[in-house]
């Protein structure tokens, strides 16, 4: 673990002190020369190269060769087992001053010397720099030069000392504020939340700010690296997160973030590592501090936790099946800007299959098997809603749409079953609005009408069709959604299963205007076959309407020559009926123009919403009256949230969000939030996957014990 700076600073000021009592007590006069860059000196017999001094240090210079000092070529310590933490050249054994010498020979490039011998050449380096602070004979050509090799060095030694890494590190960053040409220099910096502003990143932003210049992407990834604590997916998916980010900052910020200089300008303290040397402080007026701004950190920091939330289904996918990266799970998990540049076998396939079987109409009917091969079923015999829906995301991202859409309402479809497969247009949506779930449930029952005599004629199809572009505000995109669900409904003709109950909640106008459109429906080709007015008489009586309505709204329907609608009888029943006109007639209905008009247009969307899902809720998550104490950094809602997902192991995506609604939470976000703190507090997830939702009991325990 790196000590802190206060603890840095402590101990440099003991080594100092430590230091200068010891000059104190030399005798001799301290002398030495510096070899600038490309000389050399030869001390016995060793070439020590170029960037060191040569002379007797005398306790003010700790890197100064003195050749007067014997050294012990026989037995060199090539270890460094016997070096202090602040060695000196003149202080340390004989065996290691021929060490030293022999790695300054070999060109100071073996990468496992001894990091005290390293230490001891930098604080030389070290003492340049600061004569060229001082004016005392150093120049800017030469500081460049030792920057260079300082950072030669960082790429040889950082990775195995992190106190030599930390003081590299600032003694590149001091050249770089004083010579500006050293600001080009490639090298790794050490990025991490807690230590602040890396000194280069802080320049590269002041530098920008002065020149009205805008941040670049990558530069601005790594100040938010510096200043926020990334969670899980932009650590788990780190390439994925970087990606995403630089094309969602670009479509943001376009060419990058303008900063605006304020009136603080960067300073640095130097802390060097040799003790013979003080701390000094630097002032450069010409570049402004820019990293403390708060409106460009907000900002940037917002983006980060949209990238991360929209790879947080992705991540948790991998967190559960590392393996699953080019599955087609992940590919329909990823972001849509993410798609174009991923790799997914799975995803070809289905491309492919889909392709082949398209008609002139741009849809392809499918068996559900055909599809299923392409995602994990964890129970062949049921479909899951979240693997229904996995499909449905990985279509669209390939340019296709799926009818039926567990997303818009639909029915988790059968193994055995069909599906509708479309190329789908840019606006056809994901998402039901309250217009097209209306439309959706007249769709069902009037396809059920239409194939009420086994047959759905091309007019009764046609009549459907043009209900789809005419009777609500539908996009173009929802009229194609319609058609394709059309193609379903009168494939498979799905039935009335678990509506009249729903369809009771209705007005009894809004329950009329259906029931006209379905006798509409009927009576296209003037004849109303039996089996049709059975069906009607059915739907009638499930939607809340009686006979007397139905006879009305059939009369309403007859021909604009007001020719009576002919009723067919079974084959065996040779007379034919006709339906006499009512005393006051209604207004028939307009055959060429179809209109539905419901005013209830969100109930009716409402209730479409719950079509499919159980009537009762499960007993287990009856309201819980919510606890006072909070569980660690969570509050009481958060808390309350946690506990009662800890009583099982598995949740459904519909049970968690009725207690996030009880308790006054968002779903997505209170989950997100519960995850986050188990990461922090545990370094694994409170809970996993999306329907259903499954619980990590080992955590769950540690938190409500």
């Amino acid at each position: 673990m790196l000590p802190t700076e206060l603890e840095r600073v402590l101990q440099a000021s003991i080594a100092r002190r430590q230091w200068t009592d010891r000059g104190k007590r030399r005798a001799e006069s301290p002398s030495f020369q510096w070899i600038a860059q490309g000389g050399s000196a030869n001390v016995h017999g060793y070439a020590t190269g170029d960037f060191v001094y040569i002379g007797n240090g005398a306790g003010t210079e700790p890197s100064a060769i003195d050749p007067r000092l014997p050294i012990d070529a026989a037995y060199p310590n090539t270890s460094g087992e016997q070096m202090p933490y602040w060695p000196a050249y003149d202080s340390i054994p004989a065996e290691c001053r021929a060490a030293y010498l022999q790695w300054l020979h070999g060109g100071r490039t073996d990468p496992y010397v001894a990091i005290g011998y390293v230490f001891v050449f930098f604080y030389g380096l070290e003492r340049r720099v600061y004569d060229f602070i001082a004016r005392r004979g150093s120049n800017a050509d030469e500081v460049l030069a030792i920057a260079n090799e300082v950072a030669r060095l960082y790429a040889l030694h950082a990775n195995r000392s992190g106190s030599f890494e930390r003081y590299a590190e600032e003694l590149l960053d001091l050249i770089e504020l004083i010579e500006p040409r050293a600001r080009t220099i490639p090298r790794e910096i050490t990025i991490q939340p807690g230590y602040g502003v890396p000194r280069r990143i802080a320049i590269a932003l002041g530098e920008l700010a002065v020149a009205e210049q805008p941040v670049p992407a990558g530069l601005a990834l790594d100040w938010l690296r510096s200043i926020w604590y990334f969670n899980m997916p932009a650590i788990r998916c780190a390439d994925e997160f970087e990606l995403l980010f630089h094309i969602r900052y670009a479509k943001r910020f376009g060419q990058g973030l303008y900063l605006q200089p304020g009136r603080t300008f960067l300073d640095f303290t130097y802390q060097p590592a040799s003790a013979a040397l003080d701390a000094i402080r630097v002032n450069q007026r010409d570049i402004p501090d820019v990293t403390q701004l708060a409106r460009p950190r907000t900002k940037l920091t917002e983006l980060t936790q949209e990238c991360s939330s929209a790879l947080d289904a992705f991540s948790r996918l991998l967190g559960k099946n590392p393996s699953a990266r080019e599955s087609l799970a992940a590919f329909a998990l990823l972001p849509d800007e993410l798609i174009e540049g991923t790799h997914s076998a799975d995803a070809k396939s289905l491309a492919a299959l889909v392709t082949s079987r398209l008609d002139e109409h741009g849809r392809a009917q499918l068996g559900a098997a055909e599809l299923l091969q392409f995602v994990r079923i964890a129970k062949p015999e049921k479909i899951a809603k979240n693997e229904a829906m996995l499909l449905a995301q990985a279509l669209e991202k390939l340019g296709y749409g799926i009818e039926p859409d567990v997303r818009l309402g639909g029915p988790t479809f059968e193994s055995d079953g069909r599906v509708i497969v479309f190329r789908r247009l840019p606006d056809c949506p994901s998402t039901a609005s309250d217009e097209y779930a209306t439309a959706t449930i007249c769709m069902r029952l009037g396809t059920m009408v239409s194939a009420a005599d086994d047959d759905v004629s091309e007019q009764e199809r046609a009549l459907l069709e043009r209900h789809i572009a005419e009777a609500l505000l539908l996009s173009a995109g929802e009229r194609q959604r319609l058609r394709a669900h059309l193609a379903w409904l009168i494939e498979t003709n799905p039935g009335t299963a678990g509506m009249k109950k729903r369809l009771a909640a209705l007005s009894h106008d809004a329950r009329h205007h259906i029931g006209r459109l379905l006798v509409s429906i009927a009576t296209t080709d003037t004849r109303v076959d039996p089996r049709e007015m059975k069906i009607l008489e059915k739907l009638y009586d499930l939607i809340g309407l009686n006979e007397t309505d139905l006879y009305r709204d059939v009369h309403s329907a007859q021909s604009a020559d007001d020719e009576p609608l002919v009723i067919d009888t079974p084959a065996s029943v040779s007379k034919r009926f006709t339906i006499p006109p009512k005393p006051q007639p209604t207004p028939g209905l307009d055959m060429s123009r179809v209109r539905l008009r419901i005013a209830e247009t969100r109930q009716v969307s409402a209730l479409l919403g719950s079509i499919f899902v159980e009537d009762e809720a499960p007993a287990r998550i009856a309201p819980i009256a919510a606890q006072a104490n909070t569980i660690g950094t969570l509050d009481a809602a958060h808390s309350e949230l946690l506990r009662r997902l800890a009583q099982c192991e598995s949740w459904t995506r519909d049970e968690v969000e009725r207690i996030t609604l009880e308790l006054s939470l968002m779903t997505d976000g209170a989950l997100e939030a519960i995850n986050d703190y188990a990461y922090a507090t545990a370094d694994e997830p409170f809970w996993e996957d999306d329907d259903p939702i499954a619980i990590n009991a080992a955590v769950a325990r540690n938190f409500i014990r």
